[in-house]
């Protein structure tokens, strides 16, 4: 099929040969793993957030954009929000806000998605840094899963025949590890055509039902592999991979960006007991500080 690539924390677009039929393999290990500890999330959270960080970069493959593609949910139930990006050049962060008591409550024999509850999940293509337009598309939270919830939209809004294969585990050292198998029909519009294209359908969905959860998620497998066990009898094509890994945009110069955009009694409000200011931020984890001094020094550049 083609040379050997990266067994995790990548992303690698096929074809089904006999078809109109394509999609992407993504497989995330240590891109993952970095975003559900790097907050000490809850295991229910991090089952849910990290299913929406595989969906996140698994759907971002399939467009053209240049910018950031988000997947982000609100729900009434426990976890209140959930944030999953992922950037056109394969960055990804993600985080999540609950109600830890909520969460906390939840019984061994349920599902996790359930902690949200009725909601809605928001899909935006946001090119807005590249002077590009921005898209969004918003579904109900329907079904057991959050792929259920993806089927769906792509069924009535997209209209696109779509079926996902995703499994999230946490090896034996208690590293979180994730995968998803994405395929889609292309449109047509010859009769014979869409004919033959609904029983390479329908062969393509039994053959993506088989493929079980280590077999989406081990490091050891690599992915031709996997498409080639699956697909072989009709035929696979792949294309050029795209690493995948975490990254946040957050930076200083953004961090003191927000500070001077806050009026006077909100930078008031903020002041530590000793006048200084703590900036963490809610992606990545990462904490900016702000003596006293600085803050005089960085407010002054704003009268100027």
């Amino acid at each position: 099929m083609s040379a050997t690539i990266p067994a995790i924390d990548v992303l690698r677009p096929f074809q089904l040969e006999a078809s109109e039929i394509r999609g992407r393999f993504v497989r995330l290990g240590q891109s993952v793993d970095r975003v559900l500890k790097a907050h000490a999330y809850p295991q229910p959270v991090c089952r849910v957030l990290g299913e929406l960080l595989v969906l996140a970069s698994g759907l971002a493959g399939g467009l053209k954009f240049d910018g950031k593609f988000s997947l982000q949910i609100r729900g009434q139930g426990a976890i209140r929000l959930m944030v999953a990006d992922c950037t056109n050049d394969g960055f990804l962060r993600g985080y999540a806000s609950f109600d830890a008591a909520g969460v906390a409550a939840l019984s061994a024999d349920e599902d996790p998605v359930s902690l949200l509850g009725q909601g809605l999940l928001a899909l935006t293509v946001d090119q807005a840094a590249s002077g590009g337009e921005t898209y969004q598309g918003i579904v109900e939270l329907e079904g057991r899963s959050l792929a259920d919830s993806m089927l769906a939209y792509f069924r009535r809004s997209e209209q696109v025949p779509t079926g996902i294969r995703m499994a999230l585990e946490q090896d034996t050292n208690g590293a979180w590890r994730g995968g998803a198998i994405i395929v889609q029909a292309l449109a047509v519009t010859d009769p014979a055509a869409k004919e033959a294209q609904a029983l390479d359908w329908q062969e393509a969905m039994v053959l993506l039902g088989t493929a079980t959860d280590d077999e989406i998620t081990n490091p050891g497998l690599p992915l031709d592999t996997l498409l080639f066990r699956l697909f072989h009898e009709t035929g696979v094509r792949v294309f050029e991979p795209q690493a995948l890994a975490h990254g946040c945009s957050c930076d200083e110069e953004r961090v003191e960006r927000v500070l001077l955009s806050f009026s006077a009694e909100e930078v008031e409000e903020m002041r530590l007991p000793d006048g200084s200011i703590d900036v963490t931020c809610q992606f990545c984890n990462q904490s900016y500080h702000y003596e006293p001094a600085r803050l005089v020094e960085l407010f002054n550049t704003r009268r100027h």
